[in-house]
């Protein structure tokens, strides 16, 4: 079962999930359909298994991101490195695909960024208010939210296609725009601090 799920997980995100068939995993992994069908009832199914997983890899990776460094703008700067790190490895196609296509999978994508990603963050600023890292004037959800859209640019071809930018490049100029607004002088400090490590 889990070999399945990390090769359909492979195969997700670099095509998205459309244009890949059961027929196309059972390839992929050198299996029969029927051996996949016996623990899967669909694609749909895979799916759903995927999304899980990739929430719950997730919130490791943030929650050791918040847990380990020593201030809140270590914490920022971590979480969106963390979050930045998984989408440049998945095709934006996935998305879409997640919206359009399967719905119980996109409702848990949602509910993973309503109610861990943005409380993770608008905690980690409130915290950084508290102790004069950030302005007091931000308002927190707003900018939760913002920070989350924000990190989709990171992966769009469009805007930014790899042939002109690399990821680094974009990254880093995302995260400076990100934080260069809410530091105080103190939180500006301490992300200089942090720069040779982000680059």
């Amino acid at each position: 079962m889990d070999k399945i799920l990390f090769s359909a997980e492979k195969l997700f995100r670099k095509y998205g999930t459309r244009s890949i068939s059961m027929d196309d995993i059972a390839h992929h992994l050198g299996m029969s359909k029927k051996t996949i069908y016996e623990s899967f009832a669909d694609k749909s199914e895979i799916v759903d298994h995927i999304v899980k997983l990739i929430r719950k890899e997730l919130e490791h990776l943030i929650n050791n991101a918040i847990e380990e460094p020593a201030n809140p703008v270590q914490k920022l700067t971590k979480s969106f490195f963390c979050i930045s790190s998984m989408i440049k490895d998945t095709n934006p196609s996935l998305l879409y695909d997640l919206q359009k296509h399967h719905e119980s999978a996109w409702r848990t994508l949602l509910q993973f960024k309503e109610e861990f990603l943005i409380h993770k963050i608008t905690d980690t600023l409130k915290e950084g208010i508290e102790k004069r890292y950030f302005k007091t004037e931000i308002n927190t959800n707003v900018y939760a939210i913002y920070f989350l859209e924000v990190m989709s640019f990171t992966n769009n071809e469009k805007l930014f296609p790899k042939s002109v930018y690399s990821e680094e490049l974009v990254s880093n100029n995302i995260v400076d725009f990100l934080l260069s607004g809410i530091v105080t002088e103190k939180g500006k400090k301490a992300y200089e601090k942090l720069i040779p490590i982000n680059r």
